[in-house]
């Protein structure tokens, strides 16, 4: 049997890398659909999370002047009822804040203002200081410092907004969760506040 010429082993040589990347680029059409499911599915759980909300308490559950602590899976909030004094004091208190309308600090979008909340009736917050994570206490209810911490001596009002000269010089606002107010029902996401 003859040797094979030299410029039929360069063909054969060209078809089968020519071959090799037929099937090489074949792979990756087939693959695409397979690996793009997993994907949607990614996009399918996070919106159903957006949705699912962690906490859903009835307003006829709360009382004004009053603090209803959740806690739940290690994610902690409150609900504090306002009273009509407390909404009187968020009205008149901007020029002692240091932060009045909440721009370096941690909320949604839509609640950057003198409230923070979804209604001006009740606000929702995680109630820990950003510095060291310290739990703050109520004061008495339509005082205009209404939550103090003992790391820092901070002192916050009605909407969770920090006093001038008060704590920690790099403290911001109380984080504020995402909630809706829905058919007599507040309905409350977590939201882990970052520790600075």
């Amino acid at each position: 049997m003859p040797e094979p010429s030299f410029s039929s082993l360069r063909r054969r040589r060209i078809l089968s890398a020519l071959m090799k990347l037929l099937v090489f680029i074949g792979f990756i059409f087939i693959s695409i659909p397979f690996i793009s499911s997993f994907s949607s599915a990614s996009k399918d759980e996070q919106s159903a999370l957006k949705t699912t909300w962690h906490w859903e308490i009835p307003l006829a559950e709360l009382s004004p002047g009053k603090i209803t602590k959740l806690n739940r899976s290690g994610k902690v909030a409150w609900i504090y009822a306002r009273t009509v004094r407390d909404m009187e004091n968020l009205k008149s208190s901007d020029d002692l804040l240091a932060d009045a309308m909440s721009t370096q600090s941690e909320q949604p979008q839509g609640m950057k203002n003198k409230y923070r909340s979804a209604d001006a009736q009740y606000f929702v917050f995680i109630p820990q200081e950003n510095k060291r994570g310290c739990q703050v206490s109520l004061n008495l209810p339509g005082e205009s410092m209404l939550f103090t911490e003992p790391c820092y001596a901070a002192k916050y009002d009605a909407a969770g907004r920090i006093f001038k000269n008060s704590g920690h010089e790099h403290q911001h606002n109380l984080v504020v969760p995402e909630h809706i107010l829905e058919n007599g029902i507040l309905k409350i996401n977590t939201w882990t506040p970052r520790i600075k």
